[in-house]
């Protein structure tokens, strides 16, 4: 194919630039250590060579054991700089002459101020070679409660942040979050508490240990050695019943510290209305039917708990908890009003209504270990069992149709990883991660069906960053993924897939970078979607599973223009994604039945441009702007639809007030897995937050003014086709008020991640 050759043309292009010579250039290393007046290391902290003039040079920063080095420096009489937020700065002067040098131990002393009592000016975005470094100012601080509202905050121009869902993306997809190196989920980053943050590491361009990520956000926090507190937030939602409650208390004694979590959630609501029309298309007939929903009702409730013990040193980061979650829906349902035509020509109620319940707990491990010469060694072991069930029923006049399924889930999922750095600023590194799922599901009702399935991917990565003199560096991670996987009765799948995350770098300048990204990624089936299960969907169509779906190969290429001026900051980015096997909805005729499944014979791509800008006017004023254009195409059946969207935050501080708008234009969408189009209403709202101690109070409105927001779809598979407008209450005119309150006692202590899992998996099969 076309995009595939241009593909490998691109990969020549760059491995070929790759075995470039690098220049001659001096092979000194400076290297050293930062500890506080403790002598404990101090991680993170800014480490800037600058020449006798003060002229800036090159600069790194401390890793998680204080130690720096720099390279590549040439013999000369510079000076070194240190500083970190809360420590008086230093600067000392050094000589290199001809020879690596050895710094002896630096220590800063304590300044006693705290991250909420500075104020940054200008630009608060510090370019570095692999990373964009984000100090927080006072105003973003005080004005977060959740590490979700900091990073929302800081408007970094390329990332989008959904503080509702927990949701961070770029225009490349999700964006990976780590604390202190460690990866986080959304329970740890809703937990972090805003002024326990120092800095926060933006990865855009991924290396090292972030190697693997599309792009990483690192919050660094301060570390404390004692003491403990007690933390309770909770959010309600005004127009229908949503709320959701936290408490959280942890006891920290030297390197060892005890966190205890625990939370409850529901959501209700009723009345949502759908007005869908279908056509069905036989051989010798053709049904079409319209869709009046007249109630519907939804229920949910979540529980959770979790507990972990963690210990830190200088050399290691272990840690082991153990989490409980149950989620149960007991209702959701609708009544709809049925209106056949064509073959058919008769009026007819129908009820719809599902009952879920799901059991989780689960155990994970984690170790991070320092080793000499800065290598790092990082693994992470989770196992969960899951007890999932599911109940549905159809009626329709007087026919009935049940389905009841019982599942037993267990999942078992490894990932280690090496980095070892090397000269001139280059690394090397390897990861391996392993991921089992082994489930066994019991239907009854219209069909009795035993599946018992199990799935597992293994992957094989080599990550290699090379520096080609100061202006261009390679970030090179060429690796290989083994899918596995064997329905009962069928017979075992395999497929090999080659990988690749290839980035070139062009730093222009300390304020522009030029970077083109070139991604072989593989994907592999919904673990619902592999079975040979019949369920009626109602009394004309069923949904099938598909045991032989291939797996998905992903060809990505994309340019990204990033540039930072004081305070403005700006990107601008072009890409383009091709779907090799593209899994999608499949629909077909079989006798008097239509059959929904899933097929793996279709290639999809989507041709995007996006720009980002963000401006800090004022200490108080700053607002962000995002643009994006979307192509997406399906080649089987044939889809093709473009789509525009438009985003704008800002947001005021004022003492100990924050005000927040923003707004969403309407957009358009072609989803290239369920081939439907979803057409979304234009959003905005408004937050204004009271922060003050351990108080955070916040209250914010979503569509003040519409009171119908209109959800439409449509699609067409040929004997298959509808359109539909759907309402929601949950998107509607709606409020809510969030209250959060913390209570240290002892010393202050740094709150701790909560890494509870709260999503179920299932390999279930469910109807829509």
């Amino acid at each position: 194919m076309r995009i595939s050759k241009d593909l490998k043309k691109w990969g020549g292009m760059l491995l070929g630039l790759a075995m470039l010579p690098v220049g001659a250039y001096s092979q000194h290393r400076i290297e050293g250590r930062v500890n506080d007046i403790e002598q404990k290391a101090l991680p993170y902290a800014s480490v800037r060579l600058l020449r006798t003039d003060s002229t800036f040079v090159s600069g790194t920063v401390t890793d998680s054991l204080g130690c720096y080095h720099l390279n590549q420096v040439s013999s000369n009489d510079y000076l070194l700089a240190f500083s970190t937020i809360g420590y008086k700065p230093q600067i000392i002067p050094i000589t290199v002459r001809n020879a690596d040098v050895t710094v002896p131990m630096v220590t800063l002393e304590s300044d006693n101020v705290m991250l909420g009592e500075i104020v940054v000016k200008g630009s608060s975005f510090i370019r570095q070679k692999d990373r964009v470094l984000i100090i927080p100012d006072k105003q973003q601080v005080k004005h977060a409660n959740t590490g979700y509202d900091l990073l929302y905050n800081l408007m970094i121009p390329d990332i989008e942040v959904n503080r509702k869902n927990g949701e961070v993306s770029n225009a490349l997809g999700t964006v990976t979050l780590y604390i202190n190196g460690e990866e986080a989920n959304y329970r740890d980053v809703q937990s972090l508490r805003p002024r326990d943050i120092e800095k926060v590491e933006y990865f855009d361009v991924p290396t090292g240990r972030y190697s693997g990520d599309v792009a990483a956000i690192n919050y660094i926090t301060k570390q404390y050695r004692s003491g403990g507190y007690v933390s309770l937030d909770g959010q309600q939602t005004v127009g229908y019943l949503n709320g959701d409650y936290n408490v959280s208390a942890k006891v920290s004694h030297g390197n060892t510290s005890y966190t205890l979590w625990g939370g409850y959630a529901m959501k209700k609501y009723e009345d949502d209305r759908t007005e869908k029309h279908e056509s069905i298309f036989f051989p010798d007939y053709e049904i079409d039917r319209e869709h009046t929903t007249s109630a519907s009702r939804y229920k949910n409730n979540q529980q959770y708990a979790q507990f972990k013990v963690s210990n830190v040193t200088k050399k290691h980061n272990l840690s082991a908890q153990v989490a409980f979650v149950r989620d149960d829906t007991p209702e959701n349902g609708s009544e709809t009003l049925l209106a056949y035509s064509g073959y058919y020509n008769r009026q007819v109620s129908s009820a719809d209504t599902k009952d879920e319940n799901n059991l989780k707990p689960s155990l994970r491990l984690y170790g991070n270990f320092e080793l000499p010469k800065g290598q790092n060694l990082e693994f992470t072991l989770k196992g969960s069992y899951g007890r999932n069930a599911y109940t549905r029923t159809y009626q329709e006049a007087d026919e009935t149709s049940l389905s009841d399924v019982n599942e037993d889930l267990y999942s078992f999922n490894f990932f280690g990883k090496y980095n070892l750095p090397l000269r001139h600023n280059n690394s090397f590194g390897v990861d391996f991660r392993h991921i089992h799922d082994i489930t066994s599901s019991d239907y009854k009702g219209d069909y009795d069906s035993w599946q018992h399935l199990w799935m597992s991917e293994t992957m094989l990565h080599v990550s290699y960053n090379q520096r080609l003199g100061e202006k261009f560096s390679l970030n090179f991670r060429p690796g290989v993924s083994m899918v596995n996987y064997k329905l009962h009765g069928t017979d075992a799948q395999r497929h090999w897939s080659m990988r690749l995350r290839s980035q070139f770098v062009y730093h222009i300048s300390k304020q522009q970078q030029l970077s083109l990204g070139v991604n072989l990624s593989n994907e592999q089936a919904d673990i619902s979607y592999i079975n040979n299960v019949d369920q009626a969907v109602d009394f004309i169509q069923v949904k099938r599973g598909n045991p032989y779906l291939d797996n998905t190969k992903y060809y990505d290429i994309g340019i990204i223009y990033n540039l930072q001026i004081n305070r403005f900051n700006a990107q601008a980015m072009v890409a383009c994604n091709y779907a090799d096997n593209n899994i999608h909805t499949h629909y077909y005729i079989e006798g008097d039945k239509l059959v929904s499944s899933f097929l793996s014979n279709s290639n999809a791509y989507n041709l995007g441009g996006r720009l980002a800008l963000s401006y800090k006017f004022s200490d108080h004023l700053r607002a962000k702007f995002t643009g994006q254009y979307l192509n997406v195409h399906v080649t089987e059946p044939s889809m093709n639809q473009n789509g525009f969207l438009g985003v704008l935050d800002v947001n005021y501080f004022l003492k100990d007030f924050a005000f927040n708008l923003y707004g969403r234009t309407a957009s358009k969408r072609l989803d290239m897995y369920s081939l439907v189009t979803v057409k979304k209403p234009a959003s905005y709202g408004a937050s204004v937050s009271w922060s003050h101690k351990g108080w955070y109070l916040e209250a914010g409105t979503e569509n003040p003014f519409t009171k119908h927001a209109r959800y439409k779809e449509h699609t067409d598979y040929g004997v298959y086709k509808y359109h539909q407008v759907q309402t929601s209450r949950i998107n509607q005119q709606t409020g809510y008020v969030k209250v959060a309150y913390t209570f240290d006692f002892g010393r202050k202590t740094s709150k701790d991640k909560n890494d509870v899992d709260r999503n179920i998996n299932s390999a279930i099969m469910k109807v829509d």
